[in-house]
């Protein structure tokens, strides 16, 4: 009645025809015209809701978390042996003196004991008795004195060839080889072997310089015979934090075959070595 107007108050059933006929339209009319407006409205209300929560065009939404790799089988059972390896590489790349220290220290101590062990079997007559005294001098030498001058120089070595002179991958062995053996390492690590012994056994500055003088040229023959062909490889093919570990080793052999080659007399005799 409000929509069509007051003079339509009255029931739509009491009016004549015509003009319930015109009520009817008007309200009809005011309907429609309410609907549009409120489906106008309501998607007005949609696109603003729309446009108020998207997402600004650009940023990439966050992938989600991955699980992790399952651990290969042949990594979760490793063996006994590379076990050690794999924890020894960790402690060479967390402490590589100390862990150099150690290892040169036991592979001396073992290297003085198959030397003395070889001595005693291929002696005429009763065996020396066991040099104690020499064996703790191999071990400090060894794992005190020996490790962290030769890690310096291995270290040194490298940047000097690959990071200065910056020579090619197939002459970079030869040139570590020539500047060890032939510049300063040579001389200086054979010279620092003598002395360091020398005076842990007690002998005066006058003697250890003897003794340097009077052992340095055999040396030094001795080990350009017999080290040169190893650091080539050596240089050639292991990493620089395995270097020192390959001389330790190969010189447990170098003193079995210094201990065989030499009758026993002579074997105090025999020039000693370090590369």
């Amino acid at each position: 009645a409000f929509l069509a107007g007051p003079e339509t108050t009255a029931a739509p059933d009491r009016l004549p025809a015509p003009a319930r006929n015109t009520m009817l339209c008007s309200r009809a009319s005011v309907l429609s015209r309410g609907t549009r407006l409120q489906t106008a409205v309501v998607r007005a209300g949609m696109r603003f809701s729309s446009s108020t929560t998207a997402k600004p065009q650009g940023v990439v939404p966050p992938a989600k978390p991955h699980a992790a790799p399952p651990v290969p089988p042949e990594t979760a059972k490793l063996s006994a042996p590379q076990r050690f390896a794999a924890w020894y590489e960790r402690c060479l790349e967390a402490q590589p003196i100390p862990t150099k220290m150690v290892t040169s220290g036991i592979l001396f101590s073992v290297g003085d004991v198959v030397g003395q062990t070889i001595m005693r079997v291929r002696a005429d007559g009763e065996p020396p008795a066991f040099d104690w005294a020499r064996l703790m001098r191999a071990a400090l030498f060894g794992g005190v004195f020996y490790p962290p001058v030769a890690h310096l120089h291995y270290n040194f070595l490298e940047w000097l060839v690959v990071k200065r002179m910056t020579v090619s991958v197939n002459v970079m062995p030869w040139a570590k080889m020539f500047i060890e053996q032939f510049v300063y390492w040579g001389y200086f690590s054979n010279a620092y072997y003598h002395s360091v012994l020398g005076a842990l056994q007690g002998m005066t500055p006058a003697q250890v310089y003897k003794r340097v003088a009077d052992t340095l040229w055999d040396t030094m023959k001795a080990q350009w015979a017999f080290w040169i062909p190893v650091q080539l490889l050596n240089f050639k093919f292991v990493p620089v934090r395995h270097q020192l570990n390959v001389v330790l080793v190969v010189s447990l052999f170098w003193t079995t075959f210094l201990s065989i080659a030499f009758p026993p007399a002579q074997v105090e005799k025999a020039p000693e070595t370090l590369p």
